[in-house]
């Protein structure tokens, strides 16, 4: 065994305290009955339109002229303008008075309307309250052909503005007037539905969005966001790792889509969307090394500095990539520009402790609560702090029933190694075999997909089966990488088939692999790490206890440091 090397700390990965995090109901902290400063007097937030349209399909028009109109605003700089994600939770029945709503999202306005199309006509109707009384400020109906859906989002936004802040600036007038990303109507409505489908993040919503894109870019051959976007709906179709008989082969997806996304940038390099949809599929055509994803990824957030997406998918990458400063940068940027959105929320739950962590998950379901994901990780972290009751709850709504087939094999794996881990043996053992028999006619696996499963047998010593699915994941390369780097397999760590696959999946840049000693640290070596230490995840202390060092995180012990070296 070599000598020391370094000090590793061996536990999860750890981020800043007292960041970003949120109460249950979506509120920044502090929670409960603390008082909370009145909101910034020109804040807005836009709740989604109705549909009041015979045709209940006509809700993409209503959302995707809501989604237009609040980004509209956003563009000037004297309103405060609430995302959509953090406005989702208010879109369908049982909306809350508009104190409560105030309470919520702490703005002084309000804004709802309803949106009903009659042949080629469109009438909506919009008003705006004040938020803490509920009192109508002004009222207005803006009727358009629905040919000119541009021209009616101008005249939203504008009106809006003016209601909030006053008289606009000459240059907050040209700020709140929308971008014509096609001349087109027709195309424009196709790729609203298209925005529509790809929020539900479901495989259908993804095969429907594509579908919507390809529409518009029949119609308008130079509109690149559409055309960008059916790249970046190959992309999650592949990241979202849905297996099922007769899916689509990957190959078939990432060819498509790297033609999409090379296509959109060839007609504009400069198309932020195009960038992001082809950082996603260089995961799926370098996935050993992730050549080009950081540089795309990158390209796209300076392309566009409000592109949380494209952020939170830096920050994933360096996480991945164990680059950590790229990690926080990405994650936090993420939720600077868009705090309520659940899935950057989830993300930025496992970058920090408890009990931030719990609260980020809270936030996530309150904004969508049908983000099964959360549930699962929620269920954990209960689990972890001594709610088995609570977790046992959580992992009840991960069952997927209503989903469909090709996303049950992740949805239903993880929930039988989390009922497993949290003592709920005979279901455990029921769900398992539910997702081992719609995976047995598949030949290659997804990592989504048999990771969870791989737990549930590694969990109950079933090595045979953990190998045998192992062994069927492709492609191998980071991802897997790090899931078998990140969750460990107690069973077969040590057997050559597994060492076959670990190694098949290391990336080349990846360290050497280490042995991690539980040994007295030599008085020389805590003398020279104790300390106070400014990072990108926060404040770290090192400190000594007899022969041991413990790291402390923004005042808060994240655990043990411990000695790695080298065989």
């Amino acid at each position: 065994m070599t000598r020391v090397l370094a000090v590793a700390v061996c536990l999860a990965s750890v981020g800043p305290r007292n960041v970003l995090a949120q109460c249950p109901d979506g509120s920044p902290p502090p929670c409960r009955s603390a008082v909370r400063p009145p909101p910034p007097p020109t804040s807005v937030a836009v709740l989604y339109f109705d549909n009041a349209s015979h045709d209940s399909n006509d809700v993409f028009l209503a959302d995707g002229l809501t989604e237009a109109v609040i980004a509209q605003l956003g563009q000037v700089e004297r309103l405060s303008v609430m995302s959509r994600s953090a406005v989702r939770r208010f879109r369908s029945g049982g909306i809350p008075e508009p104190s409560a709503i105030a309470r919520t999202l702490n703005v002084a306005y309000l804004v709802t309307g309803s949106v009903q199309r009659s042949g080629h006509r469109l009438r909506v109707s919009i008003d705006l309250a004040r938020a803490k009384t509920g009192v109508r400020m002004w009222g207005d109906q803006f009727i358009q052909s629905d040919e000119s859906l541009f021209v009616l989002q101008d005249d939203i936004a504008r009106r809006v503005a003016e209601g909030v802040a006053g008289r606009l600036l000459a240059s907050e007038r040209r700020s709140v007037t929308a971008t014509r990303v096609t001349r087109n109507p027709e195309a424009y409505e196709h790729f609203l539905r298209g925005n529509y489908y790809l929020a539900q993040r479901t495989s259908t919503g993804m095969v429907r969005a594509t579908t919507e894109y390809r529409r518009a870019t029949a119609l308008d051959s130079a509109f690149v966001s559409a055309l960008a976007r059916v790249g970046l709906a190959y992309a999650l179709r592949l990241q979202y790792s849905w297996d099922s008989a007769g899916a689509p082969a990957a190959d078939s997806l990432l060819t498509q889509g790297l033609i999409a996304a090379d296509q959109a940038l060839k007609r504009d390099s400069l198309n932020s969307d195009a960038w992001l949809a082809r950082g996603y599929l260089l995961q799926f055509k370098n996935p050993r090394t992730w050549d080009g994803v950081v540089a795309a990824f990158q390209r796209a957030v300076l392309l566009d500095s409000t592109n949380a997406e494209a952020w939170q998918q830096l920050g994933d990458a360096g996480t991945m990539m164990a680059d950590e400063s790229t990690a926080v940068i990405g994650i936090r940027r993420a939720m600077a520009i868009d705090p309520a959105r659940p899935v950057t929320l989830r993300r930025y739950s496992r970058l920090v402790l408890s009990p931030e962590s719990g609260r980020l998950l809270d936030s996530a379901i309150a904004v969508d609560p049908g983000f099964l994901l959360t549930y699962y990780s929620r269920g954990l972290t209960r689990f972890d702090a001594g709610d088995t009751t609570g977790a046992r709850i959580d992992l009840e709504s991960v069952k997927c029933t209503a989903c469909p087939a090709d996303m049950r094999p992740r949805f239903v794996g993880l929930r039988a190694a989390a009922l497993q881990w949290t003592g709920d043996t005979n279901e455990a053992r029921l769900e398992a075999e539910r997702v081992l028999s719609w995976l047995r006619p598949i030949g290659s696996l997804s990592t989504g997909a048999a990771i969870p499963l791989a737990w549930y047998f590694d969990a109950v010593d079933d090595t045979n089966r953990v190998l045998d699915l192992l062994e069927r994941i492709e492609p191998r390369g980071v991802d897997l990488w790090q899931n078998l780097i990140n969750d460990p397999f107690k069973t077969v760590a040590n057997n050559p088939r597994f060492q076959r696959v670990l190694n098949d999946a290391r990336p080349p840049w990846a360290p050497p692999e280490v042995a991690v000693l539980d040994l007295p640290i030599p008085p020389e070596t805590r003398s020279r790490l104790v300390g106070q230490f400014a990072g990108p995840v926060g404040l770290r202390r090192v400190i000594a206890r007899g022969d041991s060092l413990f790291l402390e995180i923004e005042n808060q012990q994240a655990g043990r440091l411990l000695l790695s070296g080298r065989r």
